[in-house]
């Protein structure tokens, strides 16, 4: 898998994470620093060991109050819901 192809399926997967969470990615990026915050919450998610994890439990939840303990980007879902 290139580069590209990981990032582009760790920002698929962060979104659909933030999604389930109600967590409001957009009203992020609207923050001061809002871009370097994103782009610090895609880096984290491409340096998570557990990508098949993620999908399975995306898979099997619509909402959630909260995302997994192993998500590296928990609080910050936490924070934008």
């Amino acid at each position: 898998m290139s580069l590209f192809e990981k990032i582009d399926r760790h920002v698929s997967l962060m979104h659909g994470m933030a999604e389930r969470c109600d967590a409001d990615l957009s009203a992020m990026v609207e923050r001061p620093r809002g871009a370097e915050i994103y782009r610090a919450a895609v880096l984290r998610c491409t340096g998570c060991r557990c990508p098949g994890a993620c999908a399975h439990w995306q898979a099997e939840h619509e909402t959630a109050e909260a995302a997994p303990a192993f998500c590296r980007n928990r609080e910050l879902f936490a924070e934008l819901a």
